[in-house]
């Protein structure tokens, strides 16, 4: 694509047509007077949190290569993934403790099909995983939420065989799922350590892609489910929080916001929260889901903003849990995202929880720690006897690095 593209007539007229379409669209009505109500009674302040209790709150976030490069019809990737723990202080605010022995790093060869592909791919999520497949799979209650979702019955002998295990060369569906299963292993080696933290925060959702499914699942499902599963046994907090909430219109939600809460027309609200209601459940329905499942099944999920410079975000936790602690308990609820605002104050990360923002600046892998450690699998592989000529960074060899 030649650089000048911007300045040729075909494309001025396709970027004039795109932006009235987009226009038309974004001017559509989409929350009623009645529903209007509904909101501003569902959102409700916390007070801006500069003082907390002593508590610890663990960050997970991922990384990795995928892949790092190509043998014949095989590839390898790397998955790679880092937990940090941070306790908080009166005076400083968050202090760093020592959390997990090593971070998450697993180097996964993947032949191109067959039986052998299969044994490697279960072999890479107990790693991951840090417990065999069978048992994530059993001791998880994605089965008990899926059995209910399509009312059949699914035994774990079932779950296991059919989970899905791309090809090797489906290189986008391979990095989804092996960083998914490495932020979710170590999401729940931080849940299962003592001493144990009152909240657990991922970068992500609590969305179940293939719970509808008859009979396919994904293996990260199923580790997910399990940090709920052990986060409820040790009365921990386990929250997945995302930027991109993925909802339209969501300026009429702040705008909203700001009414209720008498901050002036105009201006942002901070300090908010607004529990999405159950579908079929509450006594109203939130119509800017649309079809997507929001909340997703087995969860709760939240809008919240924290201040003014960040986005509105998204925040899911177990449903067992919230009926539990929170459900009815709007004391507790102002809580819960007073101390995630005490946790935002970091100026590296301001209006965001820090131990997050930590855990993407310790996991990410630079371009030169990639070379370096694709320096080291083929050096290692070549004095095991493979050829050297066959490895190839198929990026590289095309111009796309």
């Amino acid at each position: 694509m030649r650089y000048d593209i911007h300045v040729r007539e075909s494309a001025r007229k396709k970027i004039a047509e795109m932006a009235k379409d987009m226009s038309r669209w974004e001017a559509k009505p989409r929350i009623g007077e009645k529903e209007e109500k509904n909101i501003r009674a569902a959102i409700r302040p916390f007070p801006h949190t500069t003082q907390a209790d002593d508590f610890r709150i663990g960050g997970v976030d991922g990384s990795g290569d995928y892949p790092s490069f190509a043998y014949a019809d095989s590839f390898v990737y790397v998955a790679s993934a880092s937990g940090t723990v941070y306790l908080t202080e009166p005076v400083h605010g968050l202090r760093e403790e020592a959390a997990l022995n090593e971070p998450t790093l697993e180097f996964v060869w993947l032949p191109g099909e067959g039986e052998q592909a299969r044994e490697r791919w279960l072999a890479a999520f107990a790693s991951l995983a840090g417990f065999p497949v069978r048992e994530v799979i059993e001791r998880s209650d994605y089965r008990e939420i899926k059995n209910h979702a399509t009312r059949r019955s699914h035994s774990a002998d079932d779950l296991l065989e059919d989970l899905i295990l791309p090809r090797a060369s489906d290189t986008a569906n391979v990095g989804i799922q092996l960083r998914s299963t490495a932020e979710l292993g170590t999401g729940l080696r931080l849940i299962m350590r003592e001493p144990s933290c009152r909240y657990v925060l991922m970068d992500t959702t609590s969305s179940l892609p293939l719970v509808k499914t008859k009979r396919q699942s994904l293996f990260y499902e199923h580790v997910k489910r399990l940090c709920c599963v052990e986060a409820r046994k040790r009365d921990v907090a386990f929250f997945t929080i995302s930027k991109s909430h993925g909802l339209p219109a969501i300026d009429q939600i702040e705008g909203l916001a700001a009414e209720t809460l008498g901050v002036g027309v105009g201006k942002v609200a901070e300090h908010w929260y607004m529990r999405l209601p159950f579908a079929g459940e509450d006594a109203w329905t939130f119509s800017l889901t649309g079809e997507r499942q929001i909340p997703p099944l087995g969860a709760v999920t939240y809008l919240f903003r924290l201040h003014r410079n960040t986005p509105v975000l998204r925040l899911d936790l177990d449903r067992v849990f919230w009926e539990t602690k929170l459900k009815g308990n709007p004391k507790a609820e102002a809580g819960l995202f007073g101390d995630l605002d005490y946790c935002s104050h970091d100026q590296r990360a301001f209006g965001y929880p820090y131990p997050i923002k930590a855990c993407h600046d310790r996991a990410r892998l630079s371009n030169a720690e990639r070379d370096a450690l694709k320096k080291q699998i083929i050096d290692a592989a070549v004095a095991a006897g493979m050829k050297r000529s066959l490895f190839r960074d198929v990026s590289a060899a095309t111009g796309h690095t």
